[in-house]
Formats: C-alpha cells, structure tokens, sequence
C-alpha cells in the first residue's frame, strides 16, 4: 500500500502542472510550470501506467481515469486488469479494491508530510522548495523536466514530468523510488478546469464490504 501511495503521489503531482510561455531556460521551464500550476484549480484525463517492480523484475500496466480538484481533492479510478479507486477529499483518503470487498480508510496527514511533492496536491508550494532541478532536455518530441527531491521522505528518488514543447502541457510523468521501482504515467484526453462537483470526492462503504480504518488508530 506504501509504495501504492508513493507512485499516487508523484503522479498526482504531475497531473496538476502545465504551462503556456516560450522557455528557454531551467529557471524559464520551471517558472512556466509553476505559473500555469497556480492558474489550474482541476484536471480530468484518462491515464495509462506501467509500473516496474524490481524486486519482480517484471512490468505491471494499468488503464483508468482520474480527477483532481484544487485543494487535495482527487479520485483515480483503476479499470484495468485489477479495478480499484482511490479517493481523497483533502482530509480522508479512501482505497477501494472492489474485487476483495475490502476498502482502507486513512487521514490524508498521516500519508504526506510538508516537504513532499503531495505538498502540491493541496495547492500550495513551489517546485523549487522541495525539488532541485536537473536536467531539461528534449527526445521523442516531448520536454522532459528532471526533479531530484530535497529531502529524503517517502523514499522518492527522482521524477521525470514530460510536456509538450509547443505549450507546455504535462502529458506524463515517471516516478522512481530509492528501491530500483518505476512508474511511467501517460495522459490522454487530457481536460484542464473542467467543471467539477464536491461529490466526486466523497464515498461511502457499499453494504458487505470490510472497512479497514486507519483512521480511528492512533
């Protein structure tokens, strides 16, 4: 569940960031990122993720949609193979695996911590403060922006947001842990501030399946 949480975060993250300027700089890409991030109150797509597990030496993929909020409203909903949501409302964060009628319940604060890219799930925060800033290249026709954390938590190694160079539009992002994982995220369908209701966010316990609640332990 950790390591589910970690990859939601980071991806999370980049799901939120686009931009419009010319750049042509680090400091221009990164103040372009960060200016249309602040101007982005939500965010729909469809997503596709693959996931390298090393210890497995084996990729995993994944299909779904997800929807995100302004501050720290979120709902990823996987369909394929193993369908589950994950839902957030900015103080509860919800995991669903419908397969096993089981669903976690948990506080947001318990998960992430100031310093973490989750930071920006909220709405607050800059990029510079908790990341430094590597290499900014362009391959495959795609901007790719590399982030190294300034602090050790939540075991993130590195993230790699990749844009389009005509108008900055994040498109996906790879996430990659201290223990060797990776996650590729891709976007497509991709709809900034869209019209988003607060009921999205909330869910409820379907009858008969078992509640595992976080929350209520100390």
């Amino acid at each position: 569940m950790k390591t589910m949480l970690k990859l939601f975060t980071g991806c999370g993250l980049a799901l939120l960031i686009c931009g419009h300027a010319q750049a042509e700089t680090k400091q221009d890409v990164i103040d372009a990122i960060q200016k249309k991030y602040d101007a982005t109150q939500s965010f729909r797509a469809g997503f596709t993720q693959k996931s390298y597990l090393k210890v497995m030496d084996q990729t995993q993929e994944a299909q779904g949609e997800v929807v995100i909020k302004k501050p720290g409203k979120m709902k990823w909903t996987y369909k394929a193979p193993d369908p589950q949501v994950l839902i957030s409302d900015n103080k509860v964060l919800w995991l669903y695996l419908p397969e096993e009628s089981q669903v976690t319940r948990m506080e947001v604060d318990s998960i992430y911590s100031s310093n973490t890219p989750a930071l920006f799930l909220s709405g607050e925060g800059r990029l510079t403060e908790s990341f430094r800033v590597g290499e900014v290249t362009r391959k495959d026709g795609k901007l790719i922006v590399e982030l190294i954390p300034k602090t050790e938590e939540q075991g993130l190694d590195r993230l790699v947001l990749f844009a389009d160079p005509n108008n900055f539009q994040i498109i996906g992002s790879n996430v990659y842990d201290k223990l060797g994982n990776r996650t590729e995220m891709m976007f497509h369908e991709i709809v900034n501030n869209p019209g988003i209701s607060d009921s999205q966010f909330e869910f409820t316990v379907p009858p008969g399946v078992e509640l595992i609640d976080l929350a209520a332990q100390p």
